[in-house]
């Protein structure tokens, strides 16, 4: 489990996140959603402490990971994959060596276990047989799911999604909808997806977290949502995409 505690991020003068304390339950898919500028990457960034935070605490685990040095960070981010909304794949490696990285860098897997590894997770994501080839020769969809692979390389207890179908035509972004949610079912992996497409949400997430002016306009189920009568709820599922731009 992720626990929360008035976490607060600021920008210069601009408050994203106002103390927010949020809890991310194990083995479930929780979908942030919110317009654009309201911190829901800076969330995913905070909690990798890819960034500062300015004030609260982060709990991983059970385990106050706050103040914790880079060191010690190192070793609670092999318990998380990241899929980044552009895919963040090494351009001059094959996707092998991209799916391999990871377990390289930060394990003591020999090269036959990495093969083996790798190949396991690119059959996962539908992707096994292309291990030679270079990112430049996927297509936008294809490198979505070769990302997914390294993600989950190290058998991570946390994945995080941020704007997984951004970009994507509607039959690819389904595609990685039901990746998501086939991580979910069959590793009960911990997944937070950060997104504004509602299509996407309802078919992946089991819990919904709305945010606004740095906190938190709604929390709940999928059902409880498209039924709220909360006035802001109702704007974004009507007007969702427009106010995203």
């Amino acid at each position: 489990m992720i626990k929360i505690e008035n976490l607060c991020k600021r920008f210069g003068d601009k408050v994203v996140l106002d103390n927010l304390s949020l809890e991310f339950e194990r083995g479930k898919t929780t979908v942030v959603l919110g317009r654009s500028g309201t911190g829901k990457s800076v969330l995913l960034k905070l909690i990798l402490r890819l960034m500062d935070i300015d004030s609260g605490r982060i709990y991983v685990d059970n385990i106050d990971t706050t103040d914790f040095s880079e060191l010690q960070m190192m070793a609670v981010r092999k318990k998380m994959g990241m899929l980044f909304q552009g895919s963040a794949l090494f351009d001059s490696m094959s996707v092998f060596e991209n799916v391999a990285y990871m377990l390289r860098e930060h394990t003591s897997l020999s090269e036959s276990e990495i093969k083996e590894r790798v190949e396991e997770k690119l059959r996962f994501v539908e992707m096994l047989g292309t291990q030679d080839l270079m990112p430049s020769e996927l297509s936008g969809g294809m490198q979505k799911r070769i990302a997914l692979a390294r993600a989950m390389a190290n058998n991570p207890d946390y994945i995080f999604f941020d704007e997984p179908t951004t970009g994507l035509d509607p039959i690819t972004a389904q595609t990685i909808n039901e990746l998501i949610k086939r991580v979910q079912v069959q590793t009960h992996t911990t997944v937070i997806v950060v997104t504004h497409d509602l299509d996407s949400a309802n078919f992946v997430g089991q819990k919904f977290v709305l945010l606004k002016d740095g906190g938190i306009s709604f929390e709940g189920t999928p059902s409880e949502f498209n039924n709220s009568n909360i006035e802001f709820v109702k704007l974004f599922r009507t007007g969702g995409k427009v106010i995203n731009g």
